[in-house]
């Protein structure tokens, strides 16, 4: 698994807690993991740097049990964020009103960050909405690291698609080594409203018939998961050197608070354009 994968995860998980993730971690890994996590994860390692997958996958599943018992919410926001992200920068991605064709779009991103192994990935619908599996074959403990995540990715792809809580369900089992992560529809909820990102692609879909379309390129969207890693790779190194010159302030339970950087222009160096309708980090609130 590619360590810049890793980095963005904890470092999403960072921001998400206003700086109090990594004291806890420091304090409740195992050595082992700590030594991982402060060498080859958040130290400075080359931009194609890769961890042993087993490693990779145990130290996700431990960063999840310190910070929320091993329940998976960690996780899940932290997928989801990443997700919103992609999501945001190409609205090509995105079909309105349809949850399974956007998490469909999602396979590429999704399976970027892993190297040299198979992994399976598979959305469709069902009579009673969806249904995502997921898998690395004859890996059962990463089934529920990938339960965790791909509800995640699911909860991004519902909202950008205009499905809110309200008309969708989600939740997770585990069947061997393979996560699913099941999406029901109510019925009695009203219509869905379109997103802003949704309207966006709905009038290009207008404009260019089914037929004609344009989607973002497979090459695309790797190039797109590679600049968001690179974003996050710099944030909390900035934060750091600042605190040199600026000292924070301690909050009550005597640690300190990392400063959120300024996110960079959308974009920026990727060639790809933004969604027209919303600033790219601006993202709503996932579904549940």
């Amino acid at each position: 698994m590619k360590s810049r994968f890793v980095r963005a995860v904890i470092e999403t998980v960072q921001q998400d807690t206003r700086g109090a993730a990594l004291g806890r971690l420091r304090s409740g890994l195992p050595p082992h993991l700590l030594r991982l996590l402060s060498r080859d994860v958040l130290g400075p390692v080359d931009p194609a740097a890769t961890l042993d997958l087993d490693l990779a996958i145990e130290l996700l599943l431990a960063t999840d049990g310190v910070l929320c018992g091993g329940s998976g919410v960690v996780t899940a926001r932290a997928t989801a964020a990443l997700a919103s992200r992609v999501l945001s920068l190409s609205t090509g991605l995105v079909v309105p009103g349809d949850t399974v064709r956007t998490l469909q779009h999602l396979s590429a991103p999704f399976e970027q960050p892993f190297v040299g192994v198979e992994l399976r990935f598979s959305a469709r619908r069902t009579a009673e909405g969806f249904v995502l599996e997921l898998a690395l074959p004859g890996r059962p403990r990463a089934a529920r690291w990938l339960c965790s995540a791909g509800l995640g990715y699911a909860r991004a792809a519902a909202e950008f698609s205009g499905n809110s809580s309200s008309r969708l369900r989600l939740g997770t089992e585990l069947i061997g080594d393979v996560a699913r992560v099941l999406g029901r529809q109510n019925e009695n909820a009203a219509a869905p409203v379109l997103l802003p990102h949704a309207a966006v692609s709905g009038r290009d879909e207008r404009l260019h018939p089914s037929g004609q379309r344009r989607r973002s390129s497979a090459t695309n969207i790797a190039a797109q998961v590679d600049q968001i890693l690179n974003r996050t790779a710099h944030p909390m190194a900035s934060a750091r050197a600042r605190e040199k010159q600026h000292p924070p302030s301690p909050t009550k339970a005597g640690s300190f608070r990392v400063s959120e950087p300024a996110p960079p222009p959308p974009g920026a160096g990727s060639g790809v354009r933004p969604a027209q309708a919303a600033p790219a980090a601006r993202t709503r609130k996932s579904a549940s």
